[in-house]
């Protein structure tokens, strides 16, 4: 007697399953079921209508690659996402170090576009790249301090 595994295995074999795109197309087509679930308060449904047919097209997409015997394709089509992800990820993990790092700060040099690593303390002053030797403004809003949990310790 065979059992569901062994159905499935047989079910899927020659067919392409799932890769990083199809991983991308399901956590993107959730995001959108959950945005759904708050836009369908709106008063206007033409914004809910529009999320709802996005969510059902990232899932039928994602089930039809899974699904497909076109592995050549769904191969160049997982590649080609690799390669847009991988020119995105840096830039948006360059963005987020800011907000990452409480002691320090990150800015660029107007002139030469050397990445400086500024201590974060509150305040305008002026800074000098270490390259190019060009003297800026820089203006840092927050100020993270390291307070003890418990008061002052002496």
């Amino acid at each position: 007697m065979n059992s569901f595994k062994e159905k499935l295995y047989r079910f899927m074999y020659g067919r392409y399953g799932f890769d990083q795109f199809s991983s991308f197309l399901m956590t993107a087509g959730l995001v959108m079921a959950v945005l759904c679930m708050f836009l369908r308060f709106l008063p206007s449904h033409i914004p809910y209508y529009i999320c709802s047919g996005l969510n059902t097209f990232f899932y039928i997409f994602a089930f039809f690659r899974i699904l497909s015997r076109n592995i050549g394709k769904r191969t160049l089509e997982n590649e080609k996402y690799l390669r847009i992800r991988s020119r995105i990820i840096p830039v948006l993990d360059a963005k987020t170090k800011n907000i990452r790092d409480k002691n320090y700060i990150y800015k660029k040099c107007p002139k030469c576009s050397a990445k400086l690593r500024l201590k974060r303390i509150k305040g305008k002053h002026i800074t000098k790249c270490p390259r190019c030797g060009l003297k800026f403004n820089v203006r840092v809003f927050i100020e993270y301090k390291s307070n003890p949990p418990y008061g002052n310790v002496n």
